[in-house]
């Protein structure tokens, strides 16, 4: 027997997206999660189960908007089974809309306890967080009643690490599951296998920040006894795109502008751009920020000013009289030491000369 799933996690319904430049464009964002989840949906269609393994929603406060779309969505793929492990953002408190709403018959949410659900041809388990703050280590709880069966874990948690429930890879190659859809790490980890056991992270559907840059996506997973076969499907309406750009050697703006256009990816998506390098001239980030058909652009000018240190040496001044001796030495240094020397050094005369001029 052959199951498709689909794995998703960690999609932030109601997300503020407070880092927006125009702040009015959030709403616009919001929406986007919207539509994402609608492509997840659309890409459930034909397979048996969903799995979202935490974090459906940003925080406790969920709009009623918000989950009378997710009970529509849910309501057309009334034949694919969905299973929901709240993480730390939407823990499973007293608080939580897990309590209070119908998300519809085809939805389980996993409580705070372990818990099995039983199919005809699989046993899927899981477990939600409790609290925010949950640090109980959840993964050794788990024991796989029928081996024969494929066994399915929903889980929210972190790989390796501490807080958060912290799963280690022994927890994984012990528990005699087939797969473990993992959430909580928004970046896609790709297929990964210990012992019998595979699992990954499906990374989120769609990008809110700088910190998770790139392509985001889903898993469309084909899974049999002793194998899982996993297909990325990207699903997000937009990116988020960070570039570095060295401005070393541009003449004018003309040639800065230049530069941008050869890592301009589409009108569609975020930019955040940092320039680089030294500059023979003030930058108008202004206008290299224009010059950019994005959703939200940011330019972050972290050029320093272009120094002519064989003309600076010429001069009798104390920056003068320091390069000259300076490069006097150079040869007696490596070019890192040198580097490194030299900068202090100039950056000291630097703050004198500031502070003399107050």
């Amino acid at each position: 027997m052959e199951l498709k799933i689909i794995h998703t996690a960690d999609i932030h319904f109601d997300t503020a997206f407070s880092g927006l430049a125009e702040t009015h464009k959030a709403a616009v964002r919001r929406q986007d999660l919207h539509k994402t989840f609608s492509k997840i949906i659309a890409l459930s269609q034909n397979a048996d189960m969903l799995f979202i393994a935490g974090d459906l929603f940003d925080g406790k406060m969920v709009s009623r908007t918000t989950l009378d779309f997710l009970k529509r969505e849910f309501e057309k793929i009334p034949h694919v089974r969905v299973f929901i492990s709240a993480g730390n953002h939407d823990c499973f408190d007293e608080e939580s809309v897990y309590h209070t709403f119908d998300f519809g018959e085809n939805v389980h949410v996993f409580k705070t306890t372990h818990e099995r659900v039983e199919t005809e041809h699989a046993d899927i388990y899981g477990v939600s967080f409790e609290k925010a703050s949950d640090t109980r280590v959840l993964m050794p709880g788990f024991s796989v009643v029928n081996p024969d069966k494929i066994n399915l874990l929903v889980i929210h948690g972190n790989l390796a690490g501490e807080g958060y429930n912290p799963i280690k890879l022994s927890d994984l190659e012990d528990s005699g599951m087939d797969y473990v859809a993992l959430g909580h790490i928004h970046a896609a980890s790709g297929m990964e296998r210990r012992g019998n056991c595979y699992f990954a992270y499906s990374g989120c559907p769609e990008g809110r920040g700088f910190d998770e840059t790139g392509e985001k996506g889903v898993l469309a997973l084909s899974v049999k006894k002793g194998s899982v076969q996993a297909d990325f499907v990207p699903t997000c309406q937009r990116q988020y795109i960070r570039e570095e750009i060295d401005v070393t050697g541009a003449e004018s703006i003309e040639d800065v502008l230049l530069l941008v256009e050869n890592i301009h990816c589409g009108s569609n998506h975020m930019y955040r751009i940092y320039l680089t390098g030294s500059s023979r001239f003030p930058i108008d980030t202004e206008v290299v920020k224009n010059s950019i058909e994005g959703f939200d652009v940011s330019v972050i000018d972290e050029t320093k000013p272009f120094v002519d240190f064989a003309k600076l040496s010429e001069e009798f001044t104390l920056k003068g009289l320091f390069t000259k001796f300076a490069l006097e030495e150079k040869d007696s240094l490596d070019a890192e030491s040198f580097a490194r020397a030299f900068g202090a050094g100039f950056s000291l005369i630097e703050k004198e000369e500031r502070n003399e001029n107050r």
